[in-house]
């Protein structure tokens, strides 16, 4: 397992500070494989935007927005559910902070909890996209759910779902195990399409202004889904911080909710004057 404690502080970059291409020289002339092969994958984890700091800033922020929305919209249904995202979003970033051991807590409790939290998230926005549309499908909403307790309950309350998990430096590293992971990342995946198919489709017969709320959930799904193929597409190696880079990237999601569909479905009504009407006497 990769523990926390055996990250080192400082890593490869340490070498003197010559010019990037000169370091990478140096190491190349190293005989030791292993060696090179260590300071290269993490020399190249600086490419990767999710540091730690960063992951404390994004909880910071989303749970700022919780806190207006709720302030703001907590007496109607979408603020409500609009702030449990934002909270399970911001859940998932304290996680892998304190994955590098920072409260005391082990890696292992620490990824247990960053999981059983963004099963969740699918089922909320789910529910989300209904609520906005006001359309009742009771058993969508149940399916979705039940199916994420099934794996919340497995993340809590079983002991071999995870290979190894550790602080990647610029990312978090998890490795489900393999039959698990699969079947966790179809899960997954399944869920946030019939998200962006379900809001299509509940646009059918909406007023204007519901329709552009239901048309910014489906851009809220695909500002972090597409960024996040995007990179696995270009470095294979990151497969392993698929829920760290999704979860990065939807700080624009809570964004896009925060600003843009919250004020957005709730804006004060337009007063309507009535016209005096005036009846023409009859003689």
């Amino acid at each position: 397992m990769l523990e926390p404690a055996s990250w080192p502080k400082q890593t490869s970059w340490e070498l003197p500070r010559l010019t990037n291409k000169l370091c990478l020289k140096c190491l190349r002339s190293l005989t030791i494989t292993g060696t090179v092969n260590i300071m290269l994958q993490r020399r190249s984890l600086r490419m990767y935007c999710f540091s730690p700091p960063v992951m404390a800033i994004t909880a910071i922020v989303e749970l700022s927005l919780m806190v207006w929305a709720l302030y703001k919209y907590r007496h109607t249904k979408v603020g409500r559910l609009t702030a449990a995202l934002l909270f399970f979003l911001a859940a998932f970033q304290v996680a892998e902070y304190n994955i590098c051991g920072r409260f005391g807590l082990n890696a292992e409790w620490w990824s247990r909890f960053g999981f059983m939290v963004i099963a969740v998230l699918p089922p909320l926005g789910i529910h989300l996209s209904l609520t906005i549309a006001k359309a009742d499908w009771t058993w969508l909403k149940r399916l979705a759910y039940a199916s994420a307790a099934v794996w919340i309950g497995l993340f809590g309350f079983t002991n071999n779902m995870f290979a190894d998990h550790g602080c990647g430096g610029n990312y978090i590293l998890f490795h489900v195990k393999p039959h698990y992971g699969i079947l966790y990342g179809v899960h997954y995946y399944f869920w946030l399409f019939v998200g962006i198919a379900l809001s299509l489709w509940l646009l059918r017969g909406q007023n204007k202004v519901k329709r552009e709320s239901l048309l910014m959930m489906v851009i809220g799904y695909l500002v972090f889904i597409v960024p996040t193929a995007l990179v696995n597409t270009i470095k294979p190696e990151t497969l392993a911080g698929v829920p760290s880079i999704l979860c990065g990237f939807a700080i624009f999601f809570a964004v896009i909710l925060a600003f843009g569909i919250l004020p957005n479905e709730h804006k004060p009504a337009k007063k309507v004057k009535a016209k005096k009407i005036t009846r023409k006497r009859t003689r």
